[in-house]
């Protein structure tokens, strides 16, 4: 066990190294508990109010590094204590970081020669005032570099299936006896898949009247602007994994294979695009909202499926009502962020805690959109920083918050109405038995299921559409 310091603030030394602000920001995920994504950017604004000189392409290698080496960690400590006379649990850690991220460059990053990987890490140890385990740090490398020219076992051959696909050893076990062990490596490889960027069309801001030519006219805003995409096939993805067809539209989500960050385009400044992985964008097709549906979204931050409601509903007049949800002000301010970007008159936002009793909302909503906490084994791809934290007694622990946010909003639900619960995660428990739990015990009948594995181009995803028996 490696025990987190977590006092200890590891600021970075210098911001023109691009490495030592990798390492300052991996200490803070891996000793402090910090998300990897907060973390990254309030370093990089940190830099900027410094007058630091970190370029675009730097910041792109911080990321780059910092992600990656979170991502394989688990197999890179594998290797680092085949070629350490020490426990990692005994090392400092900076010298822990130090390895880490010059690890992950020596075997994931072939573009990096090993001499500079190597010298760099040398130079961080000296940095960081630890001159007297420079030459340790060095040992270390040389010794895996020379191994990994040579393709030796210590670097290529793992025992067990959790090192080789970098998991914890319980999470492993679990998908290979829920999922069976080919489909669980299946799901393990998509875990390393490095995804390209996703946007959902909000084909009501380019032509409300016709879906088809809003398709084209965003489409094309999209190509002028320099970007490459390509259209994600729903109805290829579901049926090719046995799910059942939503009742509503399917949405128009695309893939930028290239052109930057969608953020930074005209087409994101003026709504016509929001940045939503497809799993999620799905939503709204499967809640499938009528022309004057109330919908309450209660866990709604930042508010993707809002939007993606508003959106529906916009092409079938703009009446309706959504009422976007969460528990706290900075959460609801994202929200509102997004839809003032879009313009979507239908949502109005609220901070409110769906664990706490609200008899005003009782038998309000024709639609209860409920996208609750979960353990996010479907998004690792995104965020490996879940492998760290996500602990076996954590599954058990989220279902049963699952189920009191459920047994509280439930009581929103029009008789007749309907109730979307959805996670971005694949594991039963949080699932399927929840959803038969609510049928059995909260008066609904499941009407729908969909659940989609992780893949090349999605995360891992559930939906279930209930309706309210009374």
């Amino acid at each position: 066990m490696i025990l987190k310091s977590r006092k200890t603030r590891y600021a970075v030394k210098d911001y023109g190294n691009a490495r030592d602000v990798a390492l300052c920001v991996l200490l803070g995920v891996t000793e402090n508990d910090r998300k990897s994504h907060t973390l990254l950017k309030e370093t990089f604004e940190e830099a900027e109010q410094k007058g630091a000189d970190l370029s675009r392409t730097d910041r792109a290698f911080v990321e780059y590094l910092t992600i990656g080496t979170l991502d394989r960690m688990i197999t890179i400590d594998t290797v680092i204590s085949r070629f350490s006379k020490k426990p990692l649990r005994l090392l400092k850690p900076v010298i822990r970081g130090i390895l880490r991220i010059s690890l992950y460059q020596l075997m994931y990053m072939d573009r990096v020669p090993a001499s500079a990987a190597c010298n760099e890490a040398v130079e961080l140890a000296k940095l960081h005032g630890l001159e007297g385990l420079s030459g340790f740090v060095n040992g270390v490398l040389r010794s895996a570099a020379r191994e990994i020219e040579a393709g030796g076992e210590k670097v290529t051959v793992f025992e067990e299936t959790w090192q080789e696909y970098s998991l914890p050893k319980w999470l492993a076990a679990k998908l290979e006896e829920e999922y069976g062990r080919e489909t669980a490596e299946e799901i393990f490889r998509s875990f390393h898949m490095n995804r390209k960027e996703t946007v959902r069309f909000n084909l009501s801001l380019a032509d409300a009247s016709d879906p088809v030519k809003a398709e084209e006219l965003i489409a094309e805003g999209l190509r002028r602007e320099g970007f490459a995409i390509r259209k994600i096939d729903f109805g290829r993805m579901l049926r090719e994994s046995g799910q059942e067809l939503p009742d509503g539209p399917l949405p128009a989500v695309y893939e930028l294979e290239e052109g930057g960050d969608a953020a930074h385009s005209d087409s994101f400044r003026k709504g016509l695009i929001t940045v939503q992985d497809p799993s999620s964008a799905i939503v709204a097709s499967y809640a499938a909202p009528g022309v004057n549906d109330r919908v309450i979204d209660v866990c709604s931050a930042p508010g993707g499926k809002a939007l993606a409601l508003a959106d529906l509903m916009n092409r079938k007049g703009g009446r309706g009502l959504i009422e976007a949800r969460d528990v706290s002000k900075q959460k609801v301010a994202l929200i509102e962020e997004n839809v003032r970007r879009c313009g979507f008159g239908l949502i109005r936002t609220e901070i409110a805690d769906a664990l706490k009793e609200d008899e005003e909302s009782y038998y309000r909503a024709d639609i209860l959109i409920a996208d609750l906490p979960c353990s996010g084994i479907g998004v690792i791809a995104k965020k490996p920083d879940i492998k760290l934290n996500l602990m076996p007694y954590s599954i058990e622990e989220l279902q049963q918050l699952q189920r009191d946010i459920l047994i509280n909003v439930s009581r929103f639900v029009k008789p007749k109405g309907k109730l979307v619960y959805s996670t971005c995660t694949i594991t039963q428990e949080e699932n399927e038995l929840n959803a038969r739990w609510a049928a059995e015990h909260l008066g609904f009948t499941l009407q729908k299921e969909m659940k989609l594995l992780p893949g090349a181009d999605h995360d891992g995803f559930y939906i279930a559409v209930m309706e309210k028996h009374y």
